[in-house]
C-alpha cells in the first residue's frame, strides 16, 4: 500500500493544466497488477520447478512408448510443443497456463535437440538452430519466465559455440558484448518502459537474463583450469569491464551530486585502487559491475545476485592463487583495508 499511496500523492501534486497529462486510473491499475505479479513470485518459482519435473516425467513416458526410435516424429512433435507453448502464452495470461506452457516448451526443445543429435547433424548446426528459435520466440512470447529462458538460452548457445570449436579467445569478445548490453540496458531503463507495449514487458526478463548470461561468461574465466585459456591475455576482458565501471562511477557522481573536484578525484583514486588488483581477475570486476548497475537503478534482485557472485569469485580467486598462505593473507588484508576505506568514505558522504 505504501508505494500506491506515494504514487497517489505524486499524481495529486502534478498540475492538470498544461501539456502534461496523466491517466491516474491506468497508472494505479498497472501498479496493482505489478504488485500481484511480485507477490506470486514464489508461487511462480515453485510452478516452474514443478513444470520442469513434469517435463522430465513426460519425456520418460514418451521414450517408454518408442518415440525415441523415430527422429522425424520427435522433430515434428517437438516443434508442435514449442509452437503450442508460444500460442498459449500469446493468448492466455494465467499462472496455470503459464506453468503448462513452460513445461511443453522445455519438452519441445529437448525432443527437437535429441532428434537432431540422433540424426548425426553437426553440433554447431543444432546449436545455431536452437539459438535462432530462442531468439525468435522473444518476439512472440509475453511470459516473464519464457522470455527469461529464451534470453539465457541465447547466451548459452553462444558460449556452446565458442567452447565446442575451441575458440576460447572469443570468450573475451562475448564478455565485451554482454558488458555493453548490460550498461545500455540498465542505464536506459526509462526508455524501455516509455516505449510501452511488448518492449516494456520484455525489459524485466531481458535485464535478469543478461545478468545470468554475463555471469555465465564470467564463470569460464573465474575458475582456472576449466578451459585452456591463455592466462597472458586474461586481462583483455577486465579492461572493457573496468572502463564500464569507471563510466558508471562518473555517472553515479553526477546523480549523487558531488561537485567538489577534490572529492571527485578521491573517488576516482579509490575506484582505481579497488579495480587494479582485479585486472587479472575479470570475474571479480564483472561482479562489481553488476552490483553497481543494480545499485544505480535500485534493482534488489540483481544486487543480491551480484553480491553472491562477488563473494564466490573472490573466494575462487583466492583458492586458485599459486602463492603461499602468508602472501594470500597479505593480499586479502590489503584488499580489506581498501574496501573499509571505501565504506567509511561513502558513509561520511551519506551523512553529509
Amino acid at each position: 500500500m505504501e508505494p500506491a499511496n506515494r504514487i497517489k500523492s505524486l499524481l495529486n501534486s502534478i498540475p492538470t493544466e498544461g501539456e502534461l497529462q496523466c491517466d491516474d486510473s491506468a497508472i494505479l491499475q498497472e501498479l496493482q497488477q505489478s504488485g500481484a505479479e511480485d507477490s506470486s513470485l514464489a508461487i511462480k518459482v515453485l510452478s516452474i520447478f514443478g513444470g520442469f519435473l513434469a517435463s522430465l516425467a513426460f519425456l520418460g513416458f514418451l521414450f517408454m512408448f518408442g518415440i525415441y526410435d523415430s527422429e522425424v516424429g520427435m522433430i515434428i512433435l517437438g516443434l508442435l510443443f514449442i509452437v503450442g507453448a508460444l500460442v498459449l502464452n500469446k493468448v492466455f495470461n494465467r499462472l496455470i497456463i503459464d506453468t503448462f506452457s513452460i513445461s511443453i516448451y522445455l519438452i519441445g526443445f529437448a525432443m527437437f535437440i535429441i532428434a537432431l543429435f540422433n540424426m548425426d547433424i553437426d553440433d554447431d548446426v543444432v546449436t545455431l538452430l536452437v539459438l535462432v528459435m530462442a531468439f525468435c520466440s522473444l518476439f512472440v512470447v509475453q511470459s516473464y519466465i519464457m522470455s527469461f529462458l529464451s534470453i539465457v538460452a541465447v547466451g548459452g548457445c553462444l558460449m556452446t559455440l565458442i567452447i565446442s570449436n575451441d575458440q576460447y579467445g572469443l570468450i573475451h569478445l562475448y564478455l565485451l558484448g554482454y558488458t555493453l548490453l548490460l550498461v545500455v540496458c540498465f542505464l536506459n531503463e526509462a526508455k524501455f518502459y516509455a516505449a510501452g507495449g511488448k518492449l516494456s514487458k520484455l525489459y524485466g526478463p531481458l535485464r535478469i537474463g543478461l545478468v545470468f548470461s554475463f555471469i555465465l561468461g564470467l564463470i569460464t574465466l573465474g575458475k582456472r583450469g576449466v578451459f585452456p585459456l591463455d592466462q597472458n591475455y586474461i586481462w583483455l576482458a577486465s579492461i572493457a569491464i573496468i572502463i564500464a565501471i569507471l563510466y558508471l562511477v562518473w555517472d553515479l557522481i553526477k546523480v549523487i551530486g558531488v561537485h567538489a573536484e577534490r572529492t571527485k578525484m578521491f573517488i576516482y583514486i579509490l575506484s582505481i585502487a579497488v579495480l587494479l588488483p582485479t585486472i587479472l581477475a575479470p570475474a571479480i570486476c564483472g561482479a562489481i559491475l553488476i552490483i553497481l548497475l543494480c545499485f544505480r537503478v535500485n534493482y534488489k534482485t540483481g544486487l543480491a545476485i551480484g553480491i553472491i557472485a562477488l563473494a564466490y569469485f573472490v573466494s575462487q580467486y583466492y583458492y586458485d592463487l599459486n602463492l603461499t598462505l602468508l602472501i594470500k593473507s597479505i593480499i586479502l588484508f590489503a584488499s580489506g583495508v581498501v574496501f573499509l576505506l571505501f565504506y567509511l568514505f561513502t558513509l561520511k558522504m551519506t551523512k553529509k
